[in-house]
């Protein structure tokens, strides 16, 4: 086992040295665990640990003495497995760490990450953990960390600014800014937390008026590669700003994301409406026209969803729509109300309301699997994708526990001119590739038999829509990474930001901290799993 040690950089004086480097050549790992207040004796039992056993460089022991019981949770403990199980999806409960680790500041997971550099031990990062494949925010064999422990949500003296901690989910940070009649831009589904979902982008309620989720960060507290935590925003770090706004794991662990607020009432309105296939034409049309004219009105938001019952083979599709004032009868879903409907929830109620409506429908401890893909919009395409959806869910139709769907969206011009400001995010997408029509693929099953061949219905789908796109000149590329399979190359699908993301991590990350240490989710390189189905 090597472990990480000072070298050195020729002649040249240090002064000039850090000009060009944000983590020095011969920076020392051990003198950064010693500044953070790890002792000597701790350190030198890591070495200990490490020679004598196979698995010591992940002794969770050593990490028992450097924080205390409390905050580590070993395989013969409870809150273990009740951590575990915790996650969303039965692909994320499988892997097995060392240890969960459980830090309650910046400084925690400063040291967390030199402990993982000197050991040279694996880690996954979970805040909500709502991932669809094994690896994502949990890891085999290395040490998990979580962020239940931190969980603080407190508001800047002018109540412009959230600080949050990433241990929240997008319901506890509603409920908690409700009370001073405020929201931030941020998630939809109530359990899903804030970590991956704004470093992944964030599709919003709001997304017209302010863009998604990265786009109204203020500022994150993150801690680099090499310990440092710092405060990257558009004065301070800059370019580690652009990249944290949508470049996912590649960079940092955010400890605390500064959200920007807005004014909020105590209501909205939202809910859906349900049809079955005879509605289908008019639930497109509707769909197609309001991406197209989003800016006549920037306070709706939609998406259309599909799904086939697969005990009675009925197909469904549901409109989800949402208004950012509480309007029951808003001018600009006239046309989704003329369809004749099998079941309508809209109503006013809370922004949290409608984000724990959406969360009945992700339950845990299923098998899961999300895909994404992306083309320009117009009737014609969306139209094919619903047909070739249900041809390929019919093909997986009996297997056990199959409830197949796709939910198509539109990333709106408006929501692109939004992406635009405080130097633009890391997606790579322009207003002038609007309206952009994309989906979310989502099944879930019972048992590991058929995943390969629920894997494969659903590549099916991404592959024919590309094929398609491709023949009517209407490719795009892009998908979003919160969506995206195992087997599907979100960076590389950021076009002209792509290159300039490797240059930042190779700047602040430049001995692959987060490419080798921190192996789960989409890196920089390609996607987490080659083997396309």
């Amino acid at each position: 086992m090597r472990f990480a040690s000072v070298t050195s950089f020729g002649f040249l004086p240090t002064a000039i040295v850090a000009q060009h480097f944000f983590e020095l050549p011969n920076f020392n790992v051990t003198q950064a665990l010693l500044d953070n207040g790890v002792g000597r004796s701790a350190i030198s039992n890591i070495v200990e640990l490490t020679k004598r056993s196979p698995t010591g460089s992940c002794s969770c022991n050593s990490l028992k003495v450097i924080f205390g019981d409390a905050k580590v949770e070993t395989r013969e403990e409870p809150a273990y497995d009740v951590t575990i199980g915790y996650f969303w999806s039965a692909q994320q409960q499988e892997p097995k760490p060392h240890c969960v680790f459980k830090p309650e500041g910046a400084l925690d997971v400063s040291t967390l990450v030199l402990l993982s550099r000197f050991t040279q031990c694996p880690f996954a990062v979970r805040s909500g953990g709502h991932a669809a494949f094994a690896g994502a925010s949990s890891i085999d064999g290395g040490i998990t960390v979580t962020f239940e422990r931190m969980k603080q949500i407190t508001l800047s003296e002018d109540n412009k600014i959230a600080s949050i901690e990433p241990g929240n989910l997008w319901y506890d940070i509603y409920t908690t800014l409700a009370q001073d009649n405020l929201a931030v831009v941020g998630g939809r589904v109530s359990a899903i937390g804030i970590g991956g979902l704004t470093t992944g982008g964030g599709i919003s309620f709001f997304a017209n008026t302010y863009g998604w989720a990265c786009d109204k960060v203020a500022s994150y507290e993150v801690v680099t590669g090499s310990g440092r935590i710092v405060t990257a925003s558009p004065k301070t770090f800059p370019d580690l700003y652009f990249a944290l706004r949508g470049g996912g794991n590649n960079f940092g662990i955010v400890t605390k994301f500064n959200l920007e607020t807005f004014a909020h009432g105590p209501q909205m309105f939202g809910g859906q409406r349900s049809f079955f296939n005879t509605s289908f034409p008019a639930a497109i049309d509707a769909f197609v026209n309001l991406g197209v004219n989003a800016a006549d009105d920037l306070k709706a938001a939609q998406y259309l969803a599909i799904a086939l019952d697969a005990a009675t083979g009925t197909k469904v599709a549901v409109a989800a729509l949402e208004y950012a004032d509480p309007v029951l009868d808003a001018p600009v879903f006239e046309e989704y109300r003329n369809i004749p409907a099998f079941a309508d929830t809209t109503q006013l109620n809370t922004l949290a309301y409608f984000t724990q409506e959406l969360s009945i429908n992700n339950p845990n401890g299923y098998r899961e699997t999300y895909w994404t893909a992306s083309s320009m919009l117009d009737r014609q395409m969306v139209e094919f994708v619903f047909n070739v959806s249900f041809e390929e869910f019919a093909k997986i139709q009996d297997v056990a526990g199959i409830i197949p769907a796709n939910t198509l969206q539109i990333i709106t011009v408006p929501v692109l001119e939004q992406m635009q400001k405080k130097g633009g995010n890391a997606l790579g997408l322009s207003p002038s590739d609007g309206p952009i029509f994309f989906i979310n693929l989502n099944s879930r099953w019972d048992n590991i038999e058929d995943d390969e061949r629920v894997l494969k219905a659903n590549a099916n789908v991404v592959r024919r829509m590309q094929e398609e796109a491709k023949r009517r000149d209407m490719v795009n590329d892009y998908l979003y990474m919160n969506y995206a399979s195992q087997f599907q190359d979100v960076i590389g699908s950021y076009g002209k930001s792509t290159e300039k993301l490797r240059r930042i991590a190779r700047k602040y990350d430049p001995t692959e901290v987060f490419q080798r240490l921190q192996p789960g989710y989409f890196k920089l390189n390609g996607p987490p799993n080659t083997n396309w189905p």
